[in-house]
């Protein structure tokens, strides 16, 4: 016998004995009892996050059995599509290739090597911590069944009127070329830059001290092409007289209107806040109060459209937009 307890090699035996033997398979005759494990994603190894909730499930299921519930724990990974793309082409990247030198094809099958090899860590894990869950039953979220079953879930609340396709801004990969959610984005501060751009005020209106102009700062000049309106705050006694008003938007000469909203700061910069809610999450917020268009000025690649060059230079001129912007910027 050990001196030393060994955990490794006797709780190992012991899950193997359990599985082999189904322990963990529905057999009670009671009422049923089912608990879906949120699947981890395949892209890497469990955190002490599963292993909380893992503890948590685990004594719940083990309870029920134990009262004679005809008790089941599913097991299954997450397939984390954006997250395995980004792991496998960093591993090609190393050796000198991409996802276009292999083709799709060829790409796919160094994800679902990928799959196998992390899937299979993450099982090794939750057998390791001794979770009693029915291995007979695991299952893939881009298994046939499941994605079916997405795909039915999905068309039922579409009929229902409980989801509905709509425009909203996402946090989106120039290099990928898809959408990523909150959880995947890290957010950084930078110092920035505070530009201010005089808008011409449209019919002939003037500012308290007789300008034709408002001095509008923002930190974004680059998304002028897509506003949709200059906000100021309604306490704010410097611009009241023109709220409702008109400017003409620098470079595009399109009329856009001086709204009043909270969200600006009269503190801050002038005062005046360009507004482009296609561009920019607050100000998707401040668009939605006032019902503003969203007018988005970028392709996939971050690329000027064509639809949004009011000017013929944005796509030929070597000088970055901020740089021709101080033909109108004040010092």
């Amino acid at each position: 016998m050990d001196k030393t307890y060994q955990p490794h090699a006797i709780e190992t035996s012991w899950y193997n004995t359990w599985e082999s033997e189904n322990y963990f398979a529905p057999q009670g005759a009671g009422e049923s009892y089912t608990i879906m494990i949120p699947p981890p994603n395949v892209t890497g190894s469990l955190h002490m996050g599963h292993g909380f909730n893992n503890a948590i499930m685990d004594a719940l299921i083990r309870f029920r059995r134990m009262q004679g519930r005809d008790t089941l724990w599913q097991p299954g990974t997450d397939h984390a599509g954006i997250a395995t793309q980004m792991l496998v082409e960093r591993q090609l990247e190393a050796k000198g290739q991409n996802r276009h030198d292999l083709g799709r094809e060829k790409f796919l099958e160094k994800v679902w090597e990928w799959k196998d090899q992390s899937g299979g860590n993450i099982s090794r894990q939750i057998r390791r911590l001794g979770s009693s869950v029915d291995w007979s039953r695991e299952r893939f979220t881009m298994d046939d069944g499941l994605s079916e079953a997405v795909k039915e879930a999905f068309v039922r609340l579409h009929e229902d009127g409980l989801i509905y396709r709509g425009k909203r801004l996402v946090n989106w990969d120039t290099k990928l070329h898809t959408a990523i959610s909150d959880l995947e984005v890290e957010n950084h501060d930078e110092k920035g830059h505070l530009w201010n751009l005089r808008y011409p005020l449209a019919d002939g209106a003037k500012t308290a001290e007789g300008e034709g102009y408002l001095v509008v700062a923002t930190t974004r000049p680059e998304t002028l092409l897509g506003d949709a309106a200059v906000a100021v705050n309604p306490n704010d006694e410097r611009y009241q007289a023109l709220i409702g008003k008109y400017v003409e938007l620098p470079l595009v000469g399109r009329r856009i209107p001086i709204i009043a909203d909270d969200y600006c700061d009269p503190a801050f910069g002038t005062g005046c806040v360009k507004i482009t809610p296609a561009h920019d999450f607050n100000d998707y917020e401040v668009g939605k109060r006032h019902n503003l268009p969203l007018l988005n000025i970028f392709d996939k690649n971050a690329v000027v459209l064509a639809n949004a060059q009011a000017f013929n230079w944005v796509s030929t001129c070597s000088l970055t937009l901020p740089s021709r912007l101080k033909a109108w910027a004040l010092a």
